[in-house]
């Protein structure tokens, strides 16, 4: 008798057959709601975490480029190019150190080059289709930035250069491998497939003092 009733006790802390299906039932409606929201979790935070790579990855080329050992002379700065060919790529470059007696710091001339001698140290490639969408440079303080060929103040933005040398932590910042301008900003603008919709679209913002800044939304 005594097994009886701890038996029938038992039972009726248990959950019933209704309970159950209800149970599975919201738990099926919070798990649809979840997933269907996330392809575009993931496309928002796979491009937040390009963005900050390529943050991290300028800030890794400032450190070694203001303070690059440049034994026998090797090296004499390092950088970072973007080309609008190649919008999924980010090449980070040792810059070659070009000697001059009347220098006691021998330093690179702040561009990548590819011949005679690669200068290229490593790549990175942003992911889940995310792009590079414009390359953005600023003449004056505050920043108005001009981005491709969208206006008639500057030549059309083919490249952009981002580099560092000894013994500042300033930002040389070039267009079309050419130094004839050292720029006072650049933005780069980062595109996820959904842009422009809002978190779709971020930036990446460099001074020539040298700080490095992101921003949500366009270089613009």
């Amino acid at each position: 008798m005594f097994l009886r009733k701890v038996f029938l006790k038992s039972r009726r802390k248990g959950f019933t057959l209704i309970e159950l299906l209800v149970s599975i039932g919201v738990m099926s409606i919070i798990i649809g709601i979840t997933m269907s929201g996330a392809p575009q979790s993931i496309n928002r935070l796979a491009l937040a975490d390009n963005v900050s790579q390529t943050e991290l990855l300028l800030r890794e080329t400032q450190l070694q480029g203001s303070s690059i050992n440049s034994l026998n002379n090797t090296f004499g700065g390092a950088g970072l190019f973007f080309d609008r060919a190649t919008s999924t790529i980010i090449l980070k470059f040792k810059d070659r150190a070009i000697i001059n007696p009347y220098r006691a710091i021998s330093i690179g001339d702040g561009l990548y080059t590819a011949s005679p001698i690669n200068e290229k140290e490593s790549i990175f490639t942003t992911t889940n289709r995310n792009r590079i969408s414009k390359l953005c440079v600023a003449t004056t303080s505050p920043s108005v930035f001009y981005c491709n060929a969208e206006n008639t103040t500057i030549s059309t933005i083919n490249t952009l250069t981002v580099s560092f040398n000894r013994p500042k932590q300033t930002a040389h910042i070039y267009i079309n491998n050419a130094t004839t301008t050292d720029f006072t900003a650049a933005c780069i603008q980062f595109d996820a497939l959904r842009s422009p919709e809002q978190g779709y679209v971020k930036a990446l913002l460099v001074y020539k003092s040298g700080m490095i800044t992101k921003r949500l939304g366009t270089c613009n």
